[in-house]
């Protein structure tokens, strides 16, 4: 029997009962769909939690100074640490794990325009700063050295801080006050959108000078020297985080002159740390799991599909037999027929899964929603599952068809 006559057999089985045959091919294209959309739906997941906790800046470690632990020092004697820009050179001398180190100012100060207040989070930058947060200018320029060498009084506005800082119409020209002292906007930052890792506030809502304008003009009370708030630093590759860490922290202790394993003095937070909390790939194999699973129960309504057929054709596969046909004809028929039979349905739950996903995906809605992301491997797995579901299910209709005794059925007949 030819591969055509197969799949004819194949759609006999299918119309011998509608009602069932409807059922079973809806679970097979239901599993299938499943398959490709919980599975593309998963991607998305781990794109957006991906994509919201590098909003800050891609692949991004921040450093903060604090105190002395109690560990390594009298309670009496401990000291609070701080950052200056000779410590920030010293990093970058010798550091050698990080792609780009940075050095960040901040504060909150009242940012004004006429009328309008604010209290903004500013932040003094440095171009270093600006590469690794990746923000793109949407208007204006952007902070050069030159502003840093000359400490200029210029400004970069997030979003929201210029729709509640400015009036309709302006932007880049605008003079603005902050802490009391007059700055010039020379650039607009464009959306970031919401951000899953933050400190204090969003991008959005930021507003960065150059970080010796803020030294210059809005100096620490404690100390003479032109103080950092904050190292940013990018790393080379995700799966040298710990040993970035650890690089930086020494070197720092080193300089502070602290334990190199004093976490309360010198504290270090990623975005990829709380990735790899998160543990995105069990969530996308748990997906993977429900969808698998339920096309497996469509694969048992092919099997029970079959098995009825056969017990219907049991005089067919009998006579069959006694003129000669070999039992592994029959097995590798019935084998042949459930797999045309869960082809046919995966053919369909293929192409509902895809325009599914392809359907959600034009809605642009990724910073509310994980949005499915299609990939040809995921397509390539769901074909893989469908065979062996198509395979499995087959074996028991096939094996019992071999099992069928021509005497006896003729007999019987």
């Amino acid at each position: 029997m030819g591969l055509l006559d197969v799949l004819r057999q194949a759609l006999r089985t299918l119309a011998a009962h509608r009602s069932r045959s409807i059922l079973t091919l809806f679970g097979v294209v239901w599993g299938t769909a499943s398959v490709i959309f919980l599975m593309s739906w998963g991607e998305g997941v781990a794109l957006m939690i991906d994509r919201g906790l590098m909003k800050t800046g891609k692949d991004m470690g921040q450093v903060w100074p604090g105190r002395v632990s109690e560990e390594f020092t009298p309670a009496a004697d401990r000291r609070w640490l701080w950052f200056t820009d000779a410590d920030i050179d010293f990093l970058r001398r010798r550091a050698r794990l990080p792609e780009l180190l940075g050095a960040e100012w901040w504060e909150w100060l009242t940012a004004a325009r006429g009328p309008r207040s604010i209290n903004a989070d500013v932040r003094g930058v440095d171009p270093e700063v600006l590469a690794i947060r990746g923000v793109p200018v949407a208007a204006g320029r952007s902070i050069t050295e030159a502003d840093l060498a000359h400490r200029r009084r210029v400004a970069l506005l997030g979003e929201k801080a210029r729709q509640r800082l400015l009036a309709p119409g302006e932007g880049v020209g605008t003079r603005i006050r902050l802490g009391g002292q007059p700055f010039e906007v020379v650039g607009l930052l464009a959306h970031v959108g919401t951000q899953l890792s933050r400190d204090r506030a969003e991008i959005d809502e930021m507003i960065w000078i150059p970080i010796t304008t803020a030294q210059t003009h809005f100096p620490a009370w404690w100390t003479d020297e032109p103080v950092v708030n904050r190292v940013l630093y990018r790393m080379r590759d995700r799966s040298l985080r710990v040993e970035t860490e650890t690089e930086v922290r020494a070197l720092l202790a080193e300089r502070l002159r602290v334990g190199a394993t004093d976490e309360e003095a010198i504290g270090i937070f990623s975005s990829v740390e709380m990735l790899e909390e998160i543990q995105v790939d069990r969530i996308v194999g748990v997906l993977f799991i429900i969808a698998v699973t339920t096309l497996l129960v469509g694969g048992i309504g092919v099997a029970t599909m079959m098995l009825d057929a056969i017990h219907q054709r049991r005089r067919e596969i009998g006579l069959r037999l006694a003129v000669g046909a070999r039992r592994r004809d029959i097995l590798l028929q019935i084998l042949l027929e459930s797999l045309g039979i869960t082809a046919l349905g995966g053919v369909l739950g293929i192409g509902f899964g895809v325009a599914a996903c392809a359907g959600l995906a034009r809605l642009h809605v990724e910073d509310l929603i994980p949005l499915p992301v299609l990939r040809p491997g995921i397509v390539a797995t769901a074909v893989v599952v469908l065979v062996f579901v198509g395979t499995t299910a087959g074996l028991l209709p096939a094996s019992r068809a071999t099992r069928v005794a021509p005497a006896e059925v003729l007999r019987n007949e």
